[in-house]
């Protein structure tokens, strides 16, 4: 049996994980460390699964476009080059990932499996996002972000794993 949707997804993630390692070695320290995860995958696979789900272009960015104004975007536009504070680091990282876990759970409503949208909410609520400035967690805000992203990809899973089913059937 073929799994076309999980293989795919499967392959997105591999692709962003060692394209992110690449990235990790080639820019100075002070930048590797602001750049905890990548979600260049998870987007990728969402915009899989939304394809799949036949979602139109133009609902696939819908899903997504929020990405576009995020705490580093609006510091950006306001002081221009000026650094970025981990705070605005970490607030970038968790507004991203707030649209995402948003986009897979409109990506689980779409398949119209009850079981799959409560796993892909189990999923995120297990392992919520650090807050922005980190004042309400003692979990060091990286690793939360990494727990969380790791969450969002196994909702994407589940959902590409969904749609192999409902394909077969």
């Amino acid at each position: 049996m073929v799994a076309p949707h999980r293989a795919r997804v499967e392959e997105l993630l591999i692709e962003a994980e060692a394209a992110h390692r690449a990235l990790l070695i080639a820019v100075p320290a002070d930048v590797s460390a602001s750049l905890p995860v990548d979600a260049q995958g998870i987007t990728r696979a969402i915009d899989h699964i939304a394809s799949a789900t036949g979602m139109s272009l133009v609902e696939r960015r819908r899903l997504v476009s929020p990405h576009a104004v995020n705490p580093a975007v609006l510091h950006a536009r306001v002081f221009g080059a000026a650094p970025l504070t981990d705070e605005t680091v970490i607030g970038a990282f968790v507004d991203g990932a707030r649209v995402r876990a948003e986009a897979l759970v409109t990506l689980a409503e779409a398949v119209g499996d009850t079981d799959l949208v409560q796993q892909v909410h189990a999923l995120l609520i297990d392992h919520p996002l650090p807050t922005a400035d980190g004042r309400e967690s003692t979990t060091d805000p990286s690793a939360a972000l990494r727990d969380a992203y790791a969450a969002q990809e196994q909702a994407a899973l589940a959902i590409a794993d969904r749609l192999d089913i409902r394909d077969l059937n």
